[in-house]
């Protein structure tokens, strides 16, 4: 198992405990999560009044049951780790915390992985400077992302999104309405053997053609299978990124 499956996988933790305690919301948001710069987590939105949250620590790569006050409840290691294992735990602590719903591991999308979630799947053991390169990573897009929120009238919130572990945002830009612009930082995939940033237009929910559009400086403009701007993220730095998506978000007007 990859760094970037086992980081996937087990933020499907996250992904079904909100699905269990949180309201459902139409667009599915009530999975998203958030990345939290300070503690280096991916935390659920909070599942009480208390605050309380169920965040992936990046540093040591725990489950930690986190309130806003008291820090964090309860951790529990995932290298080596098995599903079962880690199903009970939730439970337990969803008991101790008087959480009042069941925990239920259920999705409803499927993940690129030939093997499930049985439960004798195991977590490997993640080197710290694994951990680090991804930290670094997801802050990258986080901050890339704020900034590149000055080029749009309405900027939606940043979002780490479990089914595809993408950290994405939309923008709109008031003078073209109907259109809106998706941009953020995706798992390597059929456009990209490399996590990759990417911008990409739609009107009226239909991705803008750009395989006549002008050469970028920064990335290239992909068209086969999806339309939109991709650079690969390895190596990059901030002011790279935000060159990157500067343009590219240009290169739609001209």
């Amino acid at each position: 198992m990859t760094v970037s499956e086992s980081l996937h996988r087990a933020l499907q933790y996250l992904a079904t405990a909100s699905k269990s305690f949180l309201p459902a919301k139409d667009d599915d948001s009530h999975t998203s999560v958030d990345w939290n710069p300070v503690s280096k987590s991916f935390e659920t939105h909070p599942f009480n009044k208390g605050g309380l949250a169920l965040a992936l620590n990046l540093e040591v790569f725990s489950l930690d049951f986190i309130h806003p006050v008291s820090g964090i409840e309860a951790s529990f290691p995932l290298g080596g780790a098995k599903h079962l294992d880690i199903l009970n735990w939730i439970e337990r602590e969803r008991l101790f915390c008087k959480i009042d719903k069941d925990y239920k591991f259920e999705l409803h999308y499927e993940l690129p992985y030939k093997k499930g979630f049985d439960d004798s799947l195991t977590y490997p053991k993640i080197k710290e400077a694994e951990l680090k390169s991804h930290i670094q990573l997801r802050w990258l897009a986080n901050k890339s992302l704020e900034l590149a929120s000055s080029h749009f009238d309405v900027f939606s919130d940043i979002r780490v999104w479990p089914h595809h572990f993408d950290t994405g945002a939309i923008g709109y830009q008031l003078n073209e309405k109907g259109s809106s612009f998706g941009l953020g930082l995706s798992i390597p995939d059929n456009v990209s053997d490399d996590y990759y940033f990417y911008v990409s237009k739609y009107n009226e929910n239909e991705s803008v053609n750009v395989s006549r559009f002008s050469k970028l400086k920064n990335g290239e403009w992909k068209f086969k299978g999806w339309n939109g701007a991709a650079l690969d993220a390895s190596g990059k730095s901030l002011p790279g990124v935000i060159s990157f998506f500067s343009e590219a978000i240009k290169g739609y007007s001209e």
